[in-house]
């Protein structure tokens, strides 16, 4: 997966927005991050694992479009099916990668192969989730101080990484997307959200 290229394309949406909508950036910092944790709670819904009181725990990973005319963002045109866990996890996807560009981050968003080997993920999904929205509470909500640093790195921005690994360790070992598979998924979508925003989105 080329991370440079995601994070590029990233700006590039975010500049436009920002420039399109007349924001400021450090007025959409706080909304960023509510709109991850509403992107990641709609990726655990259609994981389905934690659902305890359903006899369906599978997770949604192919939903048969009733209009086959219908554009699919993952798939492409004429796709009869799309992967709504996929879609998902792509939608926050893409607001981790903003966060990190808006808070100066993205130095953050790299990690170890070994941080993704699958003998690191234990497969409680649960706990990995929480774990993971535990760490962006944390990298926003509390104010450690610049001065404050783990391994070399600003407490909050160190949290952030964390819950970004833990993340990729939900998509890549959970349910086993593969890199290119997200990198994929991830441009058509980029190119959506563009054409959603110059069509008055």
């Amino acid at each position: 997966m080329n991370l440079q290229k995601l994070i590029d394309k990233q700006r590039e949406l975010l500049l436009y927005i920002v420039q399109e909508k007349g924001l400021k950036v450090e007025k959409i910092v706080a909304d960023t991050f509510l709109a991850l944790q509403v992107e990641l709670a709609e990726f655990a819904n259609e994981g389905r694992w934690f659902k305890y009181w359903s006899h369906n725990q599978k997770p949604n990973t192919r939903e048969y479009l009733t209009n086959y005319t219908e554009q699919d963002s993952i798939l492409g045109p004429g796709a009869v099916w799309k992967n709504p866990l996929l879609e998902e996890f792509i939608d926050g996807l893409h607001l981790f990668l903003q966060i990190a560009i808006l808070k100066g981050w993205e130095d953050s968003l790299w990690v170890y192969e070994e941080q993704l080997e699958p003998d690191e993920f234990d497969g409680d999904l649960t706990g990995y989730y929480l774990q993971m929205t535990y760490f962006l509470n944390e990298s926003y909500m509390v104010n450690y101080g610049q001065d404050a640093k783990i391994a070399g790195i600003q407490k909050n921005e160190y949290s952030f990484h964390l819950s970004w690994i833990t993340f990729l360790n939900i998509g890549i070992n959970g349910f086993g997307f593969s890199f290119s598979e997200i990198e994929e998924a991830y441009f058509q979508k980029n190119q959506e959200n563009h054409e959603r925003q110059a069509n008055g989105y």
